[in-house]
């Protein structure tokens, strides 16, 4: 009995005492016994087609993953009247196709005689005789319904989570961590500036002033460290108004754990939106009741001296001291603060992004 190439090729690389071992212990083995094996341990099943009568000749796999019993005479046009009926027209020309002398490979859902749905892929090659005319084609097909619905699950899941993001998300951001932007969508309508505008940090003008230099840090100790990054800062939108927004943003990996870009949002938090008035909750300013009340301390002023010098009421100015939960018109903070540095107080940040007061050299 001759071997096959199978049999052929598990004996290269052998002495030949263990070659002859070998080959004795296969010589009953065929190609069949290979092709069960590849069949009964997955949804495969082989074919051939002779193109002068359209008889497929098929394995036991392929009447299984067809369902259908294998003692049954099977022609090409059989398989054509199995497909999904959305799928017929597009697929209707394998065989002509294959008759041409093309391979293919196409993947198509048939119903199957008990009515259960299942995607099949189906490869071909084509055999030619001694002077190049297509006679048969040999072939393959595989049930991937389970590949096909855990990807049509994931692509609905992927748009599921775009919409979501489109829903909830101002701005969508890509960075590289150098600060070079891919991306900005949404961004030149909501505040104005184009993509190359906020390029290369540009994109800190249009915060607000008091809030700029803690996003700044904030974004360096994130590169520093890789963690996620997370502030809550002003913007100042088209029409002029700052408004409040979540800024969260996520570090994406290579494979060795380097940072690759990072992707984020800015989600507007509409409980705390400036009106039209231009006014906002005290509570989302950066300066709070304690710290102006220690800015006033540290230059001896009294309120009416900060009224005076920001052209600010009493009233508000005591207002916002007590912290008394009532909105404050966006000019008034931005005046305080103004006159608060100009006697000589500088505001700066600690990496948490809070708050520090000090004097300048020049008013100690």
């Amino acid at each position: 009995m001759q071997t096959t190439g199978i049999v052929q090729g598990y004996s290269a690389g052998q002495t030949n005492d263990e070659n002859s071992e070998s080959l004795r212990r296969m010589s009953g083995i065929s190609s069949r016994h290979f092709l069960k094996l590849v069949e009964d341990q997955g949804q495969i099943g082989f074919w051939s087609l002779d193109f002068a009568n359209s008889h497929i000749v098929g394995s036991v796999g392929l009447y299984r993953c067809l369902g259908l019993e294998p003692s049954r005479m099977l022609e090409f046009s059989d398989l054509v009247k199995m497909m999904h009926p959305d799928d017929r027209d597009l697929n209707s020309d394998m065989l002509i196709t294959i008759q041409s002398g093309q391979a293919i490979n196409r993947e198509f859902r048939v119903i199957r005689p008990d009515q259960t749905l299942r995607w099949i892929q189906n490869k071909a090659e084509v055999i030619v005789d001694a002077v190049g005319v297509p006679t048969r084609a040999v072939g393959l097909i595989i049930d991937v319904t389970e590949q096909h619905e855990a990807r049509i699950a994931v692509e609905e899941g992927w748009h599921s989570y775009r919409s979501l993001i489109a829903a909830m998300a101002a701005v969508k951001w890509r960075m590289l961590p150098n600060g070079k932007i891919i991306s900005l969508r949404n961004w030149e309508e909501l505040s104005g500036q184009t993509l190359a505008e906020a390029d290369a940090w540009g994109w800190l003008a249009a915060i607000h002033p008091a809030e700029r230099e803690a996003a700044r840090l904030l974004w360096a100790e994130c590169i520093s460290t890789g963690r996620p990054y997370a502030i809550d800062l002003h913007v100042q939108c088209i029409d002029g108004i700052y408004r409040p927004y979540l800024v969260r943003g996520a570090p994406v990996l290579n494979p060795n754990g380097s940072v690759r870009e990072w992707i984020g949002l800015l989600i507007a938090t509409a409980a705390r939106n400036a009106t039209d008035g231009g006014t906002v909750d005290d509570k989302a300013m950066s300066l709070k009741a304690a710290q102006i009340r220690a800015a006033r301390a540290l230059l001896n002023w009294s309120i009416e001296d900060l009224s005076a010098k920001a052209e600010v009421s009493i009233s508000t100015i005591r207002r916002l001291e007590h912290d008394t939960g009532k909105a404050i018109r966006l000019h008034h903070m931005e005046a305080i603060r103004e006159a608060l540095e100009q006697g000589g107080v500088r505001f700066g940040y600690d990496v948490n992004a809070g708050t520090t007061i000090s004097l300048t050299e020049a008013s100690s």
